[in-house]
């Protein structure tokens, strides 16, 4: 692992062609396991599905090093954050951040922030601190309302007001060009969150930006048998994921009846009729999931999505789920109505018991096979048509200048360019470096330009 940022300027092939520089920036959630986190999730499958259609390489800033995204056109930089959560999103060392950018050497063409918190202090860094002037995409996992966030800024400057992060979030929004989310029933809850505090103008720019992007599934394996009377809480314990009222529901059930097992993956609680099962990989994780022969959504005032819930739905489990928040749009992608939606707390009761007693008959392929990653991945920002649509100068006498240059060195690095110009950081490289896109004669790679022309 790289441990130097010096390092990272040490290439084994620098004639390898990367047509655009992508720096990704996370969020991290899940820090007992990164393995594990959505945003690794997520990565896992944008990673390879952008790098099969662009020469890309990507620049991730990332707490710890993570195997399954150790991909050939990925440098993984440690960039330590905070490990409490709502600390990381307000947190941000602009030391830290740009030593990583070192702008006189590297070249960013978009930055894909799944943080919008702080999209707008990179914006403002880059700008100010920096030649370059990128295009901004994201992804929000999670934005922080009331409804999940119901707790204020406990005596900070915003005394009561559990917008508080909104505030940052939508002041990031502001400067991407379109920000995915889970579901439409997020963008729309964010957009009616900020109309509490920002006027018409600012709420149809976000109508603009936010759109849903849906998350997928690894693959459709589903199971063949299940062991009888079991129930998976594959959802962290947190008071969003509705754990505690799932289990005061549990313990009046087992009153009733005491023949049935709820496993739980995240989180437990010292019941008779609860067990924790820890996994070592994410296949031992499926395969587990697979035995089930039923999963639970209890999910009280929020939830934008469910990758615990998708996951189950790709090996066979059904997933007993609130009639309202994300899950009617993310059942909806069924040809047959999905069966398994409760009203209220009698109503979970009643399917509940159903789910236990009767055998499950239901195929979950009808959701699945409508959620496969690819698939998904490629209507996510309009099927990714102004992605790679990037501003440039004319073909100014500067810009001929600096193909001559290259034309000349046959390879050379962004910081010979500026030093031979005599460029620093009042001048914005990035147009530049576009205009110098129609040139065929030129190879862009990791570490410069290359003439490959006569």
């Amino acid at each position: 692992m790289i441990k130097d940022i010096s390092d990272y300027f040490v290439d084994k092939n620098k004639s390898t062609q990367y047509d655009y520089k992508i720096l990704l920036y996370g969020n991290y959630t899940y820090r007992e396991n990164l393995e594990a986190d959505s945003l690794v999730e997520v990565l896992r499958h944008v990673i390879p599905f952008m790098s099969k259609r662009w020469k890309v390489h990507f620049t991730l800033l990332i707490p710890e090093f993570v195997q399954s995204l150790d991909f050939p056109n990925v440098d993984q930089r440690i960039y330590e954050l905070p490990t409490y959560i709502n600390t990381m999103r307000q947190h941000f060392n602009t030391k830290q951040f740009m030593k990583h950018v070192d702008w006189r050497h590297n070249d960013f063409d978009i930055v894909y922030t799944h943080l919008p918190e702080h999209t707008l202090q990179i914006a403002n860094c880059l700008s100010n601190n920096s030649n370059l002037s990128p295009k901004y995409i994201g992804y929000s996992h999670w934005f922080e309302v009331p409804q999940n966030a119901p707790y204020g800024d406990r005596g900070g400057m915003h005394k009561d007001d559990p917008a508080r992060a909104l505030y940052l979030s939508v002041a990031g929004l502001l400067m991407q060009d379109e920000c995915g989310v889970n579901s439409d029933w997020l963008k729309q809850l964010t957009i009616k969150e900020a109309s509490k505090h920002w006027n018409q103008g600012v709420l149809d720019r976000l109508q603009k930006i936010i759109q849903p992007h849906y998350l997928g599934v690894d693959r459709v394996n589903i199971r063949k048998d299940y062991k009888d009377k079991t129930v998976v809480f594959n959802h962290r314990g947190a008071g969003y994921t509705g754990w505690e009222w799932f289990v005061k529901v549990c313990d009046e059930i087992w009153e009733q009846r005491q023949d049935f097992k709820v496993y739980t993956t995240l989180t437990q609680v010292d019941r008779p009729w609860n067990e924790r099962v820890k996994c070592e990989s994410r296949d031992e994780y499926m395969d587990f999931l697979s035995t089930m022969k039923f999963g639970v959504g209890t999910f009280q005032t929020y939830s934008a999505w469910s990758i615990s819930t998708t996951d189950g739905f790709s090996v066979g489990v059904p997933y007993l789920l609130p009639n309202k928040l994300c899950y009617p749009e993310m059942t909806s992608v069924a040809k047959n109505p999905y069966p398994y939606l409760y009203d209220d707390r009698n109503d979970f009761i009643k399917k509940f018991n159903e789910m236990l007693d009767n055998p499950i008959t239901y195929d979950t392929s009808d959701l699945a096979d409508n959620m496969i990653w690819e698939e998904r991945i490629s209507n996510w920002f309009g099927g990714w048509k102004n992605v790679f649509e990037l501003d440039s100068v004319k073909e100014t006498e500067s810009v001929l200048k600096i193909k001559d240059f290259i034309k000349d060195k046959g390879f050379v690095t962004k910081k010979n360019i500026l030093d031979y110009l005599g460029w620093g950081v009042r001048i914005k490289f990035s147009p530049y470096r576009n205009a110098l896109r129609k040139y065929k004669e030129i190879k862009f790679t990791k570490y410069g330009y290359e003439w490959i022309g006569e």
